[in-house]
């Protein structure tokens, strides 16, 4: 299976970054740091089998950056939550 897709933008109304799926199927999240984006997205549990890479674009609009989620990060990214202690 092909990893999925997510972009990271920043949103200059409201100084928040805005996580969206690319295929429109999964709401969009809003979080404070690109650090809690991606431990956010860490714990799907459907990165456990495909992974998933994020497209970040910057607070000016311009493409920044393509990170990758690995698969075998999962088990990390949950420690990432408890953690953070991330709401469900």
């Amino acid at each position: 299976m092909p990893p999925l897709q997510y972009t990271l933008r920043h949103n200059a109304k409201t100084f928040d970054w805005e996580l969206s799926d690319s295929c429109g199927t999964a709401a969009s999240s809003r979080h404070a740091t690109h650090s809690s984006a991606f431990a956010r997205l860490a714990v799907d549990p459907r990165l456990e089998m495909r992974g998933a890479t994020v497209r970040v674009f910057g607070a000016d609009g311009g493409f920044e950056c393509e990170r990758t989620v690995a698969m075998r990060s999962f088990p990390r990214a949950v420690e990432a939550e408890r953690e953070l202690k991330l709401p469900a």
